[in-house]
């Protein structure tokens, strides 16, 4: 009798290495609550992306969520209108087979009495039940898109569970640095930007025009000779600061910083400039920079300076640099932009690739876009970001989900989901 082993990514833990062992299971799964937050639902999206990652790109089952209020916050905001159903299926959009709450009938008694549930202390004849309810019949509509993959994106971000441990041990350069945020961080400028991306784990390193590898600070010999080739054969990497320190034994590549991909990146870094808590430091592309500065000399006549340091103690240096190597290139971001920085200056590092994003320009950063694909259908999943009406135009297909296209026009209500369903090519 076949024995089905399980695990659950609950990707803000970081004790396991969840892909390491990835390939041994057969059920992956995962718990996410909402911490409220300026970046609440981007990093719901950036959890549920990433466990799809770690099924490689297969269905997983959501485990366990809340229907509304918890009751080991500080504050325990309940959800509003709408926010249910967007977050159980922003879940389904990433590859979620499955959709379970904790938990059915709120207790009476206890310690998690507050945690909401389907049925709240008010009863079935309650607007919460009614709400879990409608999602059981939207969930019912979109059942041909269970069993579907994650359709590939064009650009991934490398989340890699060594480099997030070796970069947060003590005895570091800075101890303000977290891998995580970083990593949320790209995510969240490339939704703003539109652009679909997927979180992916070494193993899926060629499948992605561009891969985005922030603080990928443990490289070992073999990686940096294959993301070497990715980029000689036409990939686009980008790398961040405290990237490619050590190896695989946390040992540091020596004759200068980033040692594993120096020759690659075509610059030279003798010593880190780690920057004080609240300290900033401007640059040439009116962007602000925060946490790290690198000392970088180039040292390849192909490298280009895309922005340099304004002020501080590296002014006048790189601050973001590029190198066309082959069919593809490699750029290296020195300092730490935060969402905004990043959300100026990604276009001009996805341009040699060529990505843009597939939503209408008046939509961008206000629709996430995710797609599913079966045998012979895709599934688009657009998913309003906002609190208020958006219509999204230049769209074709069969609705599953969502008010019926008015030439083209697909309105979506404030926190709302559509699904179409295209035929595939």
């Amino acid at each position: 009798m076949p024995v089905t082993t399980n695990f659950m990514v609950m990707s803000g833990t970081k004790g396991m290495n969840y892909p390491d062992w990835a390939e041994e299971i057969d059920f992956v799964s995962n718990d996410h609550y909402v911490h409220p937050g300026p970046q609440d639902r981007d990093e719901l999206s950036f959890s549920a992306n990433l466990t799809s990652g770690i099924a490689g790109g297969r269905p997983w089952c959501l485990m366990e969520h809340s229907t509304s209020a918890v009751n080991w916050q500080p504050v325990n905001v309940a959800k509003g209108p709408g926010d249910l159903a967007r977050d159980s299926l922003l879940h389904v959009a990433h590859g979620a087979d499955a959709v379970c709450f904790f938990q059915w009938r709120q207790s009476a008694a206890g310690a998690e009495k507050y945690h909401s549930a389907m049925v709240p202390h008010a009863g079935a004849d309650s607007d919460l039940f009614r709400t879990v309810a409608g999602l059981g019949a939207t969930l019912r509509a979109l059942a041909p898109v269970a069993g579907c993959e994650r359709e590939p994106a064009r650009v991934g971000i490398v989340y890699d569970w060594e480099s997030w441990w070796a970069s947060e041990q003590d005895s570091r350069p800075t101890s303000l640095l977290d891998y995580r945020r970083e990593a949320l961080d790209w995510y969240s400028a490339l939704l703003r930007l539109g652009v679909r991306a997927d979180l992916v784990t070494r193993a899926d390193l060629s499948r992605h025009q561009v891969l985005i590898a922030p603080i990928l600070h443990m490289v070992p010999a073999d990686l940096a000779k294959e993301l070497t080739r990715y980029a000689e054969q036409g990939g686009h990497l980008i790398t961040t600061y405290f990237s490619a320190v050590v190896d695989e034994n946390d040992h540091v590549w020596l004759g200068g910083y980033p040692g594993a991909l120096r020759d690659l990146l075509g610059l030279r870094i003798e010593e880190f400039g780690p920057l004080l808590a609240g300290d900033t430091v401007e640059l040439d592309d009116a962007t602000t920079g925060s946490l790290w500065t690198d000392r970088i000399t180039v040292t390849d006549s192909q490298t280009q300076v895309l922005a340099r340091y304004l002020t501080g103690a590296q002014a006048g240096r790189p601050a973001v640099t590029r190198r066309p190597t082959g069919g593809g290139s490699a750029s290296y971001v020195s300092t730490r932009l935060g969402v905004e920085g990043l959300t100026a200056l990604l276009p001009r590092l996805l341009e040699p690739a060529g990505v843009e994003s597939e939503l209408p320009a008046a939509v961008r950063g206000l629709v996430e876009l995710t797609v599913r694909r079966g045998t012979d259908s895709r599934f688009l999943f657009l998913v309003n970001r906002t609190d208020g009406a958006v219509p999204v135009p230049g769209l074709t297909g069969e609705v599953l989900l969502g008010d019926a296209l008015a030439d083209g026009v697909l309105t979506l209500g404030p926190r709302d989901v559509a699904v179409l369903r295209q035929p595939t090519s």
